[in-house]
């Protein structure tokens, strides 16, 4: 009788799971030429620099984040990629000027972020939170707004900050890529 009373529960968990996924825009095709622009636009953002400066006193090694976006559920990756895009606007909403971002691919930027956040919408549920995760991407970005107020926005701390961004803008698309593969199979 018990065996009976979860076949049913068993379909309705996987109707859930497909109507969910058709409600997840960002999970479509269509998404993949989206995270194309975001990382053309993020490369335009900063006009190009002379490397006059070495920064020998930066740090290199910095905490592996690849197992953090190592992920495989929809829901826990859509939450990661929102965290990484959320505080990459705060970021450069807070620095785009000191940056020497310019105007115009800042704005793009911004507004290519907004949409992906909320493309991702229909694939979180309302309650959705990951705080390890959310705490994991929030210390990141503390730790670049601790660097620059300690270099007193020397070019070296943008520079790295930079790079560093970009790594996890990477890396999050990456996950995007990956799970829609994963979706259409």
């Amino acid at each position: 009788m018990n065996h009976m009373m979860s076949r049913p529960l068993l379909l309705l968990l996987s109707l859930i799971s497909i109507v969910h996924c058709r409600n997840c825009k960002w999970l479509h095709p269509k998404q993949e030429y989206l995270n194309i622009q975001i990382l053309q636009t993020f490369s335009q953002l900063t006009p190009p620099k002379e490397f006059d400066i070495v920064c020998h006193d930066y740090p290199t090694a910095q905490p592996n984040l690849e197992r953090l976006y190592n992920i495989t559920q929809v829901e826990a990756a859509a939450l990661a990629v929102r965290e990484v895009l959320n505080e990459t606007i705060r970021f450069y909403r807070k620095h785009h000027e000191s940056m020497g971002c310019k105007q115009q691919a800042w704005e793009r930027f911004q507004q290519l972020l907004y949409y992906q956040i909320h493309q991702l919408e229909g694939c979180v549920p309302e309650t959705g939170e990951n705080d390890l995760l959310k705490n994991k991407i929030s210390e990141q970005f503390q730790q670049w707004e601790k660097n620059v107020a300690e270099q007193d926005k020397a070019s070296c701390a943008w520079d790295f900050i930079q790079d560093e961004i970009r790594r996890n803008l990477h890396l999050a698309l990456q996950l995007s890529s990956r799970l829609r593969r994963q979706h259409l199979l």
